[in-house]
This record gives structure tokens, sequence and C-alpha cells, in this order.
């Protein structure tokens, strides 16, 4: 064998089983596609690209000679191992997170808890709130070290955005509340972030290039703020001297040894994407967090070929997006430098919305600095509760995963009954409500179906699912990074001790 475990994939969920393997003493392999992105002088922004410099360090393998980023389409751009993929299906793109780190590069340092009440509407009851508040959810911020935004950033201008919503959101009548718990009332709440505001206060200074203060999230950020999982978990993993990172190492496919193990079929691949080497590893245990979509074309190519028959026919099912749309609101009376700070930090909570709860937070974007030269509009992601839900399915022809996702209407109009609640209470006018694109994809391994509670993929042994994928459609209205991870965490908690006892040290 060549390792007693594999983990294909480095972001939420695999750096924390990377960790947890690590730590228990187990010879481990990651397996990244992408590279390592390590910031060598967080004075400019030569490690990431940004929305204002967009270049071929944005983007996944991107061939088509011009950007697919959102928003930021048609900007000529080369081919190479960048920080976001854009999958597209129809008119929906869906957002992935390459290299050392996975999403937590292309994520906005959002790491807010589900509310309670909503929790048992996607978990089984086997995975209980109160373990997740009590253990695995802290656990993941002290880990990364996040923190709420200190007062001191939020009165700067950079969060001036970020002061009008909270305004508006009180003239709309959405009080202040301690939690995302709010017993499915509106209420409004500040929320733990991945970001390390002292070095953001080193930005504002101009001790290190703007980054979070300049809205540059999705690429990466080239002053080091963002706490990204290179710099805690994996790590910590690789201090343990057990895990060994492999970049550049693309899976292509799984296949279950007939003596028991697995194989792992890997394209190792250069920068502009060309394979230079075929490998075939072994190991003991598989840990899939190659992402939802990642994770969830694995396994159906698998089981469509044959190399693991026994998934369950859920396969591919429960994919959802946590009900993401994006509106502008604009012509507001008030300014907003609405193309400064970082996303999220406070969440408008409209639990009492007749179609869906659904939540609120602030999206800068830098091109809204000469979209509303008067700087007076407002960015807003809006996600909620929503049970639409898309599939995913093998093409055997093109040896490719088929996306099937609608346009999900129900969520859009839960978002216009947010919207019209703002504008009531404070005017302007807004856009349509946008729902084509998500970062958030969650599902296709399902607990429930595919897998257990911890992650164990039915009908094998030492084969788990880890990521994404697991989560059943929805992190209940909230992004999922926080979700994933604690997830990740309880799976591993069970997983060493139960399953692999007999070759974990101490």
């Amino acid at each position: 064998m060549d390792a007693e475990a594999i983990v294909i994939g480095s972001g939420f969920g695999g750096s924390v089983a990377a960790l947890r393997l690590g730590q228990a003493g187990i010879k481990t392999m990651v397996l990244e596609r992408g590279r390592w992105w390590t910031i060598d002088d967080p004075t400019t922004n030569s490690t990431f690209a940004t929305f204002r410099d967009i270049d071929q360090r944005a983007e996944w393998l991107n061939d088509t000679g011009l950007s697919q980023t959102p928003a930021y389409e048609g900007t000529p751009i080369d081919k190479y191992v960048g920080v976001l993929e854009v999958v597209e299906h129809g008119e929906y793109k869906f957002l992935v997170g390459s290299g050392v780190g996975g999403g937590s590069h292309a994520y906005g340092g959002i790491l807010i808890q589900p509310p309670q009440e909503l929790w048992g509407k996607v978990f089984p009851d086997q995975v209980s709130y109160r373990e997740m508040d009590a253990v695995y959810f802290p656990r993941v911020h002290q880990e990364i070290g996040s923190s709420l935004i200190p007062d001191d950033i939020l009165e700067s201008q950079y969060y001036l955005g970020l002061k009008v919503l909270v305004e508006q959101a009180a003239k709309a009548g959405f009080p202040m509340v301690k939690s995302t718990s709010n017993q499915m009332k509106d209420g409004m709440t500040k929320f733990m972030m991945g970001i390390d505001w002292d070095i953001v206060r080193e930005e504002i200074a101009g001790k290190k290039v703007p980054s979070t203060i300049a809205a540059e999230f999705w690429f990466g950020q080239n002053s080091g703020a963002k706490q990204t999982l290179d710099q805690n978990y994996l790590k910590r993993a690789q201090e343990t001297g057990s895990v060994e990172i492999k970049t550049l190492h693309w899976v292509q496919r799984v296949a279950a040894l007939p003596e028991g193990g697995y194989q792992v079929f890997v394209n190792v691949i250069d920068e502009q994407g060309a394979v230079v080497e075929q490998k075939v590893l072994t190991c003991r245990s598989l840990f899939m967090a190659a992402g939802t979509l990642g994770t969830t074309g694995l396994l159906l190519k698998a089981k469509v070929k044959g190399d693991l028959p026994h998934i369950h026919e859920g396969i591919g099912q429960e994919l959802g997006n946590d009900g993401d749309t994006f509106v502008i609101r604009s012509n507001l009376d008030e300014t907003t430098n609405s193309h400064l700070g970082g996303p999220g930090a406070i969440v408008i909570m409209n639990y009492e919305n007749p179609i869906y709860p659904c939540v609120m937070m602030r999206a800068p974007l830098p091109r809204f600095e000469t979209d509303y030269p008067r700087w007076n509009a407002m960015g807003t992601f809006i996600f909620s509760m929503t049970p639409h839900r898309g599939s995913l399915t093998y093409n055997a022809d093109t040896d490719r995963i088929d996306l099937n996702y609608d346009i999900d209407t129900q969520a859009k109009a839960a978002a216009q009954q947010l919207v019209e609640r703002m504008t009531d209470a404070s005017g302007g006018d807004s856009s349509p409500v946008s729902s084509t694109i998500t970062g958030h994809q969650l599902g296709g391994a399902a607990m429930g179906q595919v897998c257990d509670t911890c992650g164990r993929v039915k009908g094998y042994s030492n084969l788990y699912v880890v990521d994404g994928a697991l989560i059943p459609g929805s992190s209940t209205c909230v992004n999922p990074a926080l979700t994933i991870a604690a997830v990740a965490e309880r799976c591993l908690d069970r997983i060493i001790p139960e399953d692999l006892k007999s070759v974990a040290s101490g």
C-alpha cells in the first residue's frame, strides 16, 4: 500500500480528515489537483489575481481564452491551474475552489453557524445539534481562529455599507439579537469570520496590500488576512509528520481492490494542465473530499463502470445550492462604498418570510465603484431554506458528469419578499433577483442515502465521504463552510476509534 489513508481534496472536509488522521499517527497522503498558494510578499498583489486585474491565476484550466468569472466575463485569460473553477450548466454556474486549502481561498471567510430550529429539517436525528453546538462548531472556530468583526473596523469607511445595511434592516423591523438561532423570529446578528482582523488593520494602515478592505475575496487575499486552511488545519496536519500533501495530483478514477483497500488513478499535471505522469496509488482507507461535484462525480463514475458497483442508487441525488440568490439595490439615499470591505460579518435573518426562511448578507464587488459612480448601491447575497434539489449523472459517452439543475423560482420569490421589505423601509431600486450562480453546492453522496451519518459509504468498508457531498442539499440557508468542517470533525471522531483503531497510534 502507498499509504494507510488517502484523502482526495484539501478543502473544508479534506483538511479536517488530514489533521485528525495525522494526529492519530495514520500515514496519510492528501491528493490535491491544484497548487500551493504561498504568500511571500503581503504588501503586493504578487500571489493571487484580483478582481481589478484578473489573470491566469484566477481560474482553473480555463481554455476558452476569456474569463468566465461571474460579473467579470470576457477578460482575456490564459490556461492555468487557478483558484476558481467555473462549471457551467446552461445558464447556471457552479463555482469550485482549487488549490491547497480548496474552497477556503475562494470563500469570503464566512463561518456562520446554522440556526438550531432548521437543523432537523436537513440532518438526521443522529446528528445532534446540541453536540454540534457544544463540540464541533466551536472546535472549527478554534482551529481556524475565527472571530467577530471588531467595532473599530466596522466603523471604518471600508465597512460603511455594512453599517448602512444594519441601519436599513433596523428600519425594516429586524432587531439585533445574540445568535443565528432566534426561535425562528426575524433579527440580525454578528457572526464569526475566518479573517485575521489585525491584518485588516495593517491593510488600513498601509502596511499590507488592500485585500479585505478592497473587496477582494474570490481569488484569494494577497495580504493574508483570510485564514485559509493551508495556514491552520493543513499546516498542523503536516507538522504531525504523518501527512504528505501532493499537489497537481488530479484524481481521475477510484476502484476497490479485490483483497481490500482501494486504487486511486491519478494524472499528475503541470501548471497548464498537461499530463506529465500517470500513477495508480493504493490505500487501505479512502476519504473522498474533492468537493460536491468532484466527490460525487468520482463515485458515480465508479458505480457505472463497475469499480464500486454496490454504491447506493441515490448517488448523484440531493444536489442543492442553499437557495443562493443575488440582488443589487441601487439609488439609495446613503453612500454605501459598495466596492469596499468584505462580505458577511453581520446577517439579516428573515425567518418569518412567508415563502421560505432566508437570510441576507452584504456582498461588495470592486466593479461597483464604476457601475454605481454615486456609490449608493448595495450588493446582497440572499440564501433561502429551500427544498429545491437537482442531480448529477455520469455520461459514459463523454466520460463527464452532467448537471441537472433547474432555476429555483421559489427561492427567487422568497428573496424578492425580503428585498421589497427593505426597499419599502429605505427606498431605492432593486435589480431582478439572480439565481444562476452558486459556490454552495451540497449533496450528491448524502448521509441517509449513500452514506451513514458518519460518512461511511454504504456497501464498502473504509470508504468515506467527508465533504459537502455528504450534506443533504442544504446548510439551512446559511453559508456551508462551517457546517462542512464541523460535520467532518464529527465523522473523524467516530471513524478513527471505531474503524481505524488497529492502525492508529496511541
